[in-house]
């Protein structure tokens, strides 16, 4: 019930800041435009009167991809250099934000009533940004260390069992280290959530003197993940879920769309469908910062109260 009512509330301290999906949705919006523009420029340039290139292919033409880096083969490392160089920016600029959705979420649970949450939340950007890129390095260190512990637990795993084959989607050994992939990815997942939520709910010396008390702080994070380990690791599920039954939702719908001819209202009704489920994918986002806001002022004591 604790994981539902929890669930239930971070729905609503997102639908009371809706600004909060416009701007991650704007964010989305604007980078995937950078991105597809440039792809869109290099590939009509390369075979833009291929027919197989305008046509809609249900398999892929690997003639294609031959013809684009033959196009490209002087310039292409320019090009992926600008494409890492965007994805740094993209990443850089998530973490700038992420303090301010964290920032006015928590003050929806607190129930901080204030004036100007436009101000507040590019407040709340600059005011964390450096514990949210410190918080963002360790994460990196901790998705390796859940990578390489993935491959030992897959070595002990096979020579246990067998290796079987990977191409084998539907065999239970590959379901297994599917499974193991997945909780450690998670893991981590969760893990990056409740250290913002512990460091953001500090007061404002804490989070300027957020290097010399790092190691507390995440001490501190991981004993409250410890002692409620299975609460929060079932909300989390709850909402990953959730999320899959969207995603299916949107499978089904995009078979039922195969129906329809391709005409200028197909065109309009897929428009319309990948931009409520690009809605629907920055609402839920911040549905998963809110949810854990909430689960984590609900499990603690008064006297361990974040402020």
């Amino acid at each position: 019930m604790l994981i539902f009512t929890s669930f239930v509330q971070g729905i609503k301290n997102v639908w009371l800041n809706k600004f909060l999906i416009g701007i991650m949705f704007l964010f989305k919006l604007g980078f995937s435009l950078i991105l597809l523009t440039s792809l869109y420029l290099m590939f009509s340039a390369s075979f833009g009167a291929n027919a197989k290139a305008s046509s809609l292919l249900r398999g892929f033409d690997f003639s294609l991809l031959i013809d684009f880096v033959y196009h490209w083969r002087h310039t292409l490392s320019i090009y992926f250099l600008m494409f890492f160089l965007v994805s740094f920016l993209v990443i850089m600029v998530f973490i700038f934000f992420s303090g301010g959705f964290w920032g006015i979420l928590r003050d929806e649970s607190k129930r901080k009533e204030r004036n100007s949450k436009i101000e507040r939340f590019f407040g709340y950007c600059v005011r964390y940004f450096w514990g949210m890129f410190r918080i963002a390095l360790l994460l990196a260190a901790l998705y390796l260390i859940a990578f390489f512990l993935f491959l030992f637990i897959v070595a002990i795993f096979d020579s246990v069992v067998g290796e079987g084959s990977w191409f084998e989607i539907t065999s239970w050994r590959v379901m297994v280290k599917i499974a193991v992939f997945v909780f450690l990815f998670f893991l981590v997942n969760m893990i990056g959530d409740y250290l913002r939520i512990f460091y953001i709910s500090q007061d404002k010396e804490f989070a300027q003197n957020f290097k010399e008390r790092f190691s507390g702080f995440v001490k501190k994070a991981l004993r409250f993940l410890l002692t409620n380990f299975f609460k929060t690791l079932s909300l989390y599920y709850l909402l990953s879920l959730v999320l899959v039954l969207a995603i299916l939702t949107y499978v089904g719908a995009n078979k039922v769309m195969e129906g329809i001819p391709r005409t200028s209202l197909y065109i309009l009704l897929v428009f319309l469908i990948q931009q409520i489920l690009s809605l629907f994918r920055a609402f839920y986002r911040l549905v998963y910062y809110s949810s854990q806001i909430v689960l984590v002022d609900k499990l603690l004591t008064e006297e361990e109260r974040l402020p």
